[in-house]
Protein backbone atom coordinates (compact mmCIF):
# COMPACT_ATOMS: atom_id res chain seq x y z
CA UNK A 1 0.00 0.00 0.00
CA UNK A 2 1.79 3.37 -1.26
CA UNK A 3 2.12 5.96 1.37
CA UNK A 4 3.63 9.59 0.79
CA UNK A 5 3.64 12.74 2.79
CA UNK A 6 1.31 15.50 0.69
CA UNK A 7 -0.92 18.42 0.52
CA UNK A 8 -4.38 18.60 -0.44
CA UNK A 9 -4.67 20.65 -3.62
CA UNK A 10 -8.32 20.45 -4.45
CA UNK A 11 -11.58 18.61 -4.08
CA UNK A 12 -14.70 17.93 -5.22
CA UNK A 13 -18.13 16.40 -4.48
CA UNK A 14 -18.16 12.68 -5.82
CA UNK A 15 -20.53 9.95 -5.05
CA UNK A 16 -22.88 9.63 -2.40
CA UNK A 17 -21.08 11.97 0.66
CA UNK A 18 -17.29 10.94 -1.28
CA UNK A 19 -15.11 13.49 -2.83
CA UNK A 20 -12.66 13.40 -5.51
CA UNK A 21 -8.75 14.97 -4.15
CA UNK A 22 -6.46 16.13 -5.88
CA UNK A 23 -2.81 15.49 -4.07
CA UNK A 24 0.62 16.46 -4.38
CA UNK A 25 2.88 13.81 -2.56
CA UNK A 26 6.40 13.83 -1.61
CA UNK A 27 7.49 10.26 -3.30
CA UNK A 28 4.44 10.23 -6.12
CA UNK A 29 3.79 13.38 -7.40
CA UNK A 30 0.19 14.32 -8.08
CA UNK A 31 -2.41 11.99 -7.95
CA UNK A 32 -6.29 11.79 -7.23
CA UNK A 33 -8.42 9.76 -4.99
CA UNK A 34 -11.74 9.40 -4.12
CA UNK A 35 -12.43 9.55 -0.57
CA UNK A 36 -15.42 9.05 1.99
CA UNK A 37 -13.98 11.72 5.18
CA UNK A 38 -15.61 11.04 8.45
CA UNK A 39 -16.91 14.23 10.88
CA UNK A 40 -15.65 12.63 13.96
CA UNK A 41 -14.35 9.19 13.65
CA UNK A 42 -12.27 7.55 10.96
CA UNK A 43 -8.47 7.37 9.45
CA UNK A 44 -9.66 10.09 7.15
CA UNK A 45 -11.68 13.09 9.19
CA UNK A 46 -13.07 15.78 7.27
CA UNK A 47 -11.04 18.02 8.56
CA UNK A 48 -8.27 16.50 7.28
CA UNK A 49 -8.67 17.29 3.44
CA UNK A 50 -8.50 20.61 3.82
CA UNK A 51 -5.88 22.57 2.00
CA UNK A 52 -2.32 23.52 3.50
CA UNK A 53 -2.13 21.00 6.06
CA UNK A 54 0.69 18.28 5.76
CA UNK A 55 -0.55 15.22 5.84
CA UNK A 56 1.00 11.39 5.71
CA UNK A 57 -1.37 9.44 3.28
CA UNK A 58 -1.78 5.77 2.16
CA UNK A 59 -4.01 4.77 -0.59
CA UNK A 60 -4.54 1.74 -3.10
CA UNK A 61 -5.84 0.93 -6.41
CA UNK A 62 -4.35 1.19 -9.67
CA UNK A 63 -5.19 3.68 -12.60
CA UNK A 64 -6.23 7.49 -12.84
CA UNK A 65 -8.33 7.68 -10.21
CA UNK A 66 -7.72 5.39 -6.55
CA UNK A 67 -8.62 5.35 -3.04
CA UNK A 68 -7.40 7.24 -0.38
CA UNK A 69 -7.35 5.13 3.15
CA UNK A 70 -5.66 7.43 5.47
CA UNK A 71 -4.99 10.55 6.00
CA UNK A 72 -3.03 11.53 9.34
CA UNK A 73 -2.30 15.45 9.54
CA UNK A 74 1.13 15.96 10.62
CA UNK A 75 0.94 20.03 10.61
CA UNK A 76 -0.61 23.32 8.63
CA UNK A 77 0.48 26.27 7.59
CA UNK A 78 -1.46 29.63 8.92
CA UNK A 79 -2.02 31.91 6.21
CA UNK A 80 -3.48 35.06 6.65
CA UNK A 81 -6.63 35.14 5.27
CA UNK A 82 -5.61 38.30 3.79
CA UNK A 83 -3.04 36.25 1.56
CA UNK A 84 -5.02 32.59 0.91
CA UNK A 85 -5.46 33.32 -2.36
CA UNK A 86 -1.80 33.22 -2.88
CA UNK A 87 -1.91 29.44 -1.32
CA UNK A 88 -4.72 28.67 -3.72
CA UNK A 89 -2.28 30.38 -6.74
CA UNK A 90 0.61 27.52 -5.56
CA UNK A 91 -2.01 24.91 -5.74
CA UNK A 92 -3.28 25.94 -9.13
CA UNK A 93 -0.04 25.93 -10.51
CA UNK A 94 1.14 22.25 -8.77
CA UNK A 95 -2.30 21.18 -11.04
CA UNK A 96 -1.60 22.71 -14.05
CA UNK A 97 2.37 21.84 -14.30
CA UNK A 98 2.93 18.97 -12.39
CA UNK A 99 2.07 15.25 -14.14
CA UNK A 100 0.48 12.85 -11.82
CA UNK A 101 2.70 9.53 -10.33
CA UNK A 102 6.37 11.45 -11.13
CA UNK A 103 8.58 11.78 -8.07
CA UNK A 104 8.83 15.90 -7.62
CA UNK A 105 10.92 15.71 -4.67
CA UNK A 106 12.59 18.91 -4.67
CA UNK A 107 9.24 20.91 -5.86
CA UNK A 108 7.45 19.42 -3.26
CA UNK A 109 10.36 20.77 -0.80
CA UNK A 110 9.99 24.33 -2.46
CA UNK A 111 5.84 23.85 -2.20
CA UNK A 112 6.13 23.33 1.33
CA UNK A 113 8.76 26.10 1.72
CA UNK A 114 7.04 28.20 -0.02
CA UNK A 115 3.59 28.06 2.04
CA UNK A 116 5.49 28.69 5.03
CA UNK A 117 6.77 31.78 3.96
CA UNK A 118 3.21 33.28 2.97
CA UNK A 119 2.53 33.82 6.57
CA UNK A 120 4.88 36.92 5.87
CA UNK A 121 3.10 39.28 4.03
CA UNK A 122 6.24 41.68 3.67
CA UNK A 123 8.15 38.99 1.62
CA UNK A 124 5.39 36.81 0.25
CA UNK A 125 5.39 38.36 -3.28
CA UNK A 126 9.38 37.49 -3.83
CA UNK A 127 9.32 34.14 -2.56
CA UNK A 128 6.36 33.18 -4.94
CA UNK A 129 8.03 34.64 -7.33
CA UNK A 130 11.09 32.67 -6.71
CA UNK A 131 8.76 29.47 -6.81
CA UNK A 132 7.61 30.15 -10.25
CA UNK A 133 11.17 30.51 -10.78
CA UNK A 134 11.81 26.96 -9.52
CA UNK A 135 8.88 25.29 -11.30
CA UNK A 136 9.80 26.77 -14.60
CA UNK A 137 13.34 25.39 -14.37
CA UNK A 138 11.48 21.82 -13.43
CA UNK A 139 10.07 22.23 -16.98
CA UNK A 140 13.24 22.59 -18.69
CA UNK A 141 12.71 26.59 -19.31
CA UNK A 142 15.89 27.46 -16.85
CA UNK A 143 16.23 31.31 -16.37
CA UNK A 144 19.86 30.54 -15.52
CA UNK A 145 22.43 32.61 -17.31
CA UNK A 146 25.31 31.05 -17.48
CA UNK A 147 23.16 27.98 -18.38
CA UNK A 148 21.43 29.96 -21.45
CA UNK A 149 24.75 31.01 -22.24
CA UNK A 150 26.22 27.76 -22.75
CA UNK A 151 23.40 26.07 -24.69
CA UNK A 152 23.43 29.46 -27.10
CA UNK A 153 27.18 29.21 -26.83
CA UNK A 154 26.78 32.95 -27.02
CA UNK A 155 28.56 34.47 -23.49
CA UNK A 156 27.27 37.78 -21.89
CA UNK A 157 29.39 38.73 -18.75
CA UNK A 158 28.23 41.35 -16.54
CA UNK A 159 31.39 43.86 -18.09
CA UNK A 160 29.76 43.40 -21.49
CA UNK A 161 26.62 45.21 -19.89
CA UNK A 162 28.54 48.29 -18.44
CA UNK A 163 31.19 48.73 -21.00
CA UNK A 164 29.15 48.03 -24.16
CA UNK A 165 25.98 49.16 -22.74
CA UNK A 166 23.73 50.63 -25.62
CA UNK A 167 26.09 49.17 -28.49
CA UNK A 168 24.21 46.04 -29.11
CA UNK A 169 20.85 46.02 -28.83
CA UNK A 170 20.17 42.67 -29.95
CA UNK A 171 23.37 41.24 -27.30
CA UNK A 172 21.13 42.80 -24.12
CA UNK A 173 17.86 40.80 -24.86
CA UNK A 174 16.67 37.38 -24.94
CA UNK A 175 13.54 35.86 -26.50
CA UNK A 176 11.64 32.74 -24.54
CA UNK A 177 9.39 30.65 -27.09
CA UNK A 178 7.97 27.11 -25.90
CA UNK A 179 10.11 25.39 -28.10
CA UNK A 180 13.47 26.43 -27.02
CA UNK A 181 13.09 28.61 -23.88
CA UNK A 182 15.42 31.51 -23.53
CA UNK A 183 17.62 32.24 -26.29
CA UNK A 184 19.73 35.03 -27.50
CA UNK A 185 17.45 37.28 -29.26
CA UNK A 186 20.16 37.19 -32.35
CA UNK A 187 20.46 33.76 -32.41
CA UNK A 188 16.09 33.79 -33.72
CA UNK A 189 15.69 37.58 -35.70
CA UNK A 190 13.04 36.28 -37.11
CA UNK A 191 10.85 35.06 -34.08
CA UNK A 192 7.72 37.27 -33.81
CA UNK A 193 5.87 35.72 -30.66
CA UNK A 194 8.67 35.18 -28.24
CA UNK A 195 8.24 36.87 -24.58
CA UNK A 196 11.50 38.96 -24.34
CA UNK A 197 13.56 39.55 -21.15
CA UNK A 198 16.36 42.32 -20.25
CA UNK A 199 19.92 40.38 -19.58
CA UNK A 200 20.34 42.77 -17.27
CA UNK A 201 17.42 41.01 -15.42
CA UNK A 202 19.15 38.13 -16.01
CA UNK A 203 21.92 39.41 -14.53
CA UNK A 204 20.15 40.19 -11.29
CA UNK A 205 18.61 37.03 -10.49
CA UNK A 206 22.52 35.65 -10.52
CA UNK A 207 22.10 37.51 -6.81
CA UNK A 208 18.74 37.51 -6.37
CA UNK A 209 18.98 38.94 -2.70
CA UNK A 210 19.76 42.20 -4.28
CA UNK A 211 17.60 42.68 -6.55
CA UNK A 212 16.07 45.93 -6.68
CA UNK A 213 12.41 46.62 -6.90
CA UNK A 214 11.89 47.23 -10.50
CA UNK A 215 13.68 44.22 -10.96
CA UNK A 216 11.30 42.48 -8.93
CA UNK A 217 8.09 44.14 -10.96
CA UNK A 218 10.03 43.43 -14.82
CA UNK A 219 10.10 39.67 -13.82
CA UNK A 220 6.36 39.39 -12.29
CA UNK A 221 5.38 40.42 -15.90
CA UNK A 222 7.52 38.68 -17.59
CA UNK A 223 6.66 35.50 -15.48
CA UNK A 224 3.31 36.28 -15.96
CA UNK A 225 3.42 36.21 -19.76
CA UNK A 226 5.46 32.64 -19.67
CA UNK A 227 3.22 30.88 -17.15
CA UNK A 228 -0.13 32.24 -19.37
CA UNK A 229 1.68 30.74 -22.29
CA UNK A 230 2.85 27.73 -21.33
CA UNK A 231 -0.51 26.86 -18.92
CA UNK A 232 -3.43 24.52 -20.71
CA UNK A 233 -5.51 26.77 -19.67
CA UNK A 234 -5.96 29.96 -17.95
CA UNK A 235 -4.62 30.12 -14.43
CA UNK A 236 -7.92 31.22 -13.34
CA UNK A 237 -6.46 32.36 -9.46
CA UNK A 238 -4.13 34.76 -10.81
CA UNK A 239 -7.04 37.04 -12.27
CA UNK A 240 -7.82 37.55 -8.56
CA UNK A 241 -4.60 38.69 -7.46
CA UNK A 242 -2.95 42.41 -6.75
CA UNK A 243 0.82 41.02 -7.22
Amino acid sequence: MPQSFAYILNQRPFRDSSVLVDIFTEDYGQICCVARPARKRGKILKGSLEQFRYLKIQWIGKGNVQTLTEADERGRHNIPPSEMMLGLYLNELILLFTQHHIEQKKLFSAYKYTLHKLADPVINRQILMRFEIYLLATLGFSLDLPAIDSTNNNQVKVEDKTENKGKDKANSRYIFTEENGLVAEQSQPLVSNGIFIQADLLLALQDIQSMQESHWQTLRVFLDKVLARLAPRAINTRKFLNL
